[in-house]
């Protein structure tokens, strides 16, 4: 990373060579036509756009692993809070900026009150004081006119909030993350209801206010409040084109939260797993790396071993939790490259001269293990060692390769534009005639493909529409990877443990315990499509995607025009590359572009549980009966005991039914939704793009034209001339050619 400056400015030198090219052959008229001015364009926006690229790495792990210590240990600065406790409430990301500024992007009204509606979709209301509710007690107001600014739907969370805490029991799994939710939504409203805007509103804290975040990052209650957290980070401590992401535990049981952090994955070029020495990887850690192996993320992945110093006795007991990690690993068929040392003393080493007398002891106590320091100081060598190699390999592949091949291409075209004028310039008249009879025939030709090619495009695209339907109908109508299937076939055996409620019932009522139930039931489902549905839409996606690119490739090579064909013009020597000098470098179409100028996103999550007045009548019903056919067997029957379980068990085998049922269609709404709001505009843009980059290519061959014809012009005594500043020219060419290839070869290894 510390080389980064010196690799940007032998680009950068690169880059220069080039415009003095392109400068020089603007001053020979002929040779110049608008790819030139392209050329200098590109040129001159590499920097930036190197400059601009992020490598993204993302620090995750369970809570409690030393994700943020590790974060501030790798900036050698008390950058995120840490400590006891869950400190890190949001993902945090972190990138190098002209000065300390953190900023805040914090959600509108209109999303955090329909957080807050998912919420209590389903809460029982029939105490609420809120006149609104239908029979079965539960509140519409809550649905549709909800908003916690005011005072008097404040009063109805809380009362929400106290019933939930009150005649819920906690279930064996933890608190509901839906009253979690509705805690933070509450706790954090004093401290940001000023911050918070009728549309999404960034805020800043600058310079000496920069810490003022951590109460915001640190704290889950004021972190509801907020969408996303950068911090921009003066000095040198972080690389230009680097960025740090500090994300929350993994092991939440809110699939919202989970989605966030498996999307910021899937957008990183390096994740860096953190395990708790004092721990060890546990099950949670297992169930996370299951979700990130299904996403197919593996393969840049390392992962660090925070060891605890003072939990350790010596250096063998903590080699003995690295060696058991190592073995958990193996059983994802996951060969890990694992690196043991104690980030806080890492931290504490670079901070020295700033801690407390508290850590200073705590620093010269661990210090005093020479075994366990030196083999921890080891691994950090090595770690840093392997983090720079990888970081750099990243950095070429996703920062400067594409840009080089740029460079060399270009350079490449320009080489071969200069031997052409050249040969043309040594040519007799008697060959400049014929080139000029053939030239005039072929343009005839290729002004005829060019009328073809802009009546044809419309109705070739038009079948990569119906491709691309077509491939979209097997996925999603006839079900080809069986997502539908499977999906039906969890709901159906998806076990709800009817049993854990059974006192709600008794003190709470029915009402409370069908809450339990369905929500019970929607994390179910929200985890399954998070873990099993997304990887399997997102390969639906990319292969559409690859579709799209190669099919505007394949129509771009079948509108080549050999203007110049080697056995037309064998009298001149490399006439025949004059073709590839006019092919374009760029790819047709930029997919990812497309998307980020058009603003793409796939359709929302595909499953999604609802409990529609439908539904919840069929299970009132169902419970009633249920429940009174165990009366009755009471009555007739002493020895028989009462229980709700069968009425319970009833709700739940309906709630299942139904969503079979539901999934169907919401299946097909995903279909037309992917192929109506996100293939159908992606193909016409890249229509459009591509009809401008075909424009550009028959405007260059009218350009060609006119500097042959001029070429064959000049007088004797302008083409010597003409042909000395073309060596020069060529001989700089050579130059930059060998500094591309060189660089390429050498300084990336």
């Amino acid at each position: 990373m510390t080389n980064t400056t010196t690799r940007l400015n032998s680009i950068e030198k690169i880059v220069n060579d080039m415009l003095t090219i392109l400068h020089l052959i603007e001053e020979l008229p002929q040779m110049t036509d608008t790819s030139c001015k392209e050329y200098q364009t590109l040129c001159r926006n590499i920097p930036e756009y190197i400059r601009a690229g992020w490598l993204k790495i993302a620090v995750v792990g369970v809570v409690k692993s030393g994700k943020s210590t590790f974060v501030n240990s790798l900036v050698g600065k008390e950058l995120v809070k840490r400590g006891a406790g869950v400190l890190t409430s949001i993902t945090t990301r972190i990138r190098k900026g002209k000065k300390n500024q953190a900023n805040l992007y914090f959600k509108s009204w209109d999303d955090i009150n329909s957080q807050l509606q998912k919420a209590l979709i389903l809460f029982p209301d029939n105490e609420s004081g809120n006149d609104e509710s239908d029979n079965n007690g539960f509140g519409t107001a809550i649905k549709d006119d909800f908003d916690i600014r005011r005072k008097k739907d404040r009063i109805y969370l809380k009362k929400a909030y106290q019933t939930l805490i009150n005649d819920f029991s906690v279930t064996n799994d933890e608190i509901m993350p839906e009253t979690i939710l509705i805690r933070h939504a509450l706790q954090g409203f004093d401290m940001c209801k000023d911050l918070v805007q009728a549309d999404e509103t960034l805020y800043c804290f600058e310079s000496k206010e920069f810490d003022k975040h951590k109460p915001y990052t640190s704290d889950p209650d004021n972190a509801f409040y907020i969408k996303d957290v950068c911090l921009n980070i003066f000095g040198k401590i972080i690389d230009p084109n680097i960025e740090i992401a500090d994300c929350q535990g993994a092991d939440s049981t809110d699939p919202a939260q989970l989605a966030q952090i498996l999307t910021y994955l899937e957008s990183s070029n390096l994740i860096i797993y953190c395990i708790s020495s004092r721990t060890g990887l546990r099950q949670s850690d297992m169930t996370f790396l299951k979700r990130i192996k299904n996403l197919g993320l593996l393969d840049n992945i390392l992962f660090i071993n925070n060891c605890d110093l003072t939990e350790h006795e010596n250096l063998d007991d903590l080699i003995k939790i690295e060696t058991s990690i190592c073995a958990n690993l193996e059983f994802l068929d996951i060969q890990p490259r694992i690196f043991s040392f104690s980030s806080l003393y890492n931290l504490f080493l670079k901070l020295e001269s700033k801690l407390t007398k508290k850590d200073l002891s705590r620093l010269k106590l661990w210090q005093e293990e020479k075994k366990m320091v030196q083999y921890c100081d080891l691994k950090t060598r090595e770690f840093e060692s392997f983090f720079t190699q990888k970081i750099d390999k990243n950095r070429f592949e996703l920062l400067i390769s594409n840009h080089l091949k740029r460079l060399g291409i270009i350079i490449d075209q320009l080489d071969q534009r200069t031997n052409i004028f050249i040969n043309l310039l040594s040519s007799d008249k008697l060959k400049e005639k014929a080139a000029l009879e053939t030239l005039k025939h072929l343009y005839q030709n290729a002004s005829r493909l060019e009328s073809i090619v802009a009546n044809s495009i419309q109705g070739a695209v038009r079948g990569l529409k119906d491709e691309i339907d077509l491939n979209l109908k097997k996925a999603f109508v006839q079900d080809q990877l069986g997502i539908l299937k499977k999906a039906g076939e969890y709901i159906r055996t998806a076990s709800i443990d009817v049993e854990k409620y059974r006192l709600v019932v008794k003190e709470s009522g029915f009402n409370q315990t069908l809450y339990l139930l369905f929500q019970d039931f929607k994390r179910k489902l929200d985890l399954y499509g998070i873990e099993q549905v997304n990887p399997q839409l997102k390969k639906i996606v990319e292969a559409q995607e690859k579709r799209i690119t190669s099919y505007f490739q394949s129509l771009f090579d079948s509108y080549q025009i050999d203007l110049l064909k080697a056995d037309h013009y064998s009298e001149f020597e490399n006439m025949s590359n004059l073709t590839t000098q006019y092919s374009d470098f760029i790819d047709p179409v930029d997919i990812d572009k497309i998307k980020k100028i058009l603003g793409l996103q796939l359709p929302t999550a595909m499953f999604e549980a609802k409990y529609t007045s439908k539904i919840k009548a069929n299970v009132f019903a169902d419970f009633g009966l249920q429940t009174l056919v165990q009366i009755l067997s009471c009555m007739f029957d002493r020895k028989s005991g009462f229980s709700f379980s069968p009425g319970l068990e009833k709700a739940a085998l309906k709630i299942k039914k139904k969503h079979q049922k539901l999934i169907k269609d919401q299946f097909e709404e995903y279909h037309m939704s992917l192929q109506t709001n996100y293939f159908i505009p992606l193909i016409e843009a890249g229509t459009r793009e591509f009809k401008e980059k075909i424009n550009e290519r028959f405007n260059r061959y009218h350009s060609f034209k006119e500097e042959i014809e001029h070429f064959f012009s000049l007088k004797r005594s302008e083409k010597k001339d003409q042909k000395k500043k073309l060596l020069f020219i060529k001989q700089q060419i050579q130059r930059v050619a060998g500094d591309i290839a060189s660089y390429s070869k050498i300084t990336w290894k």
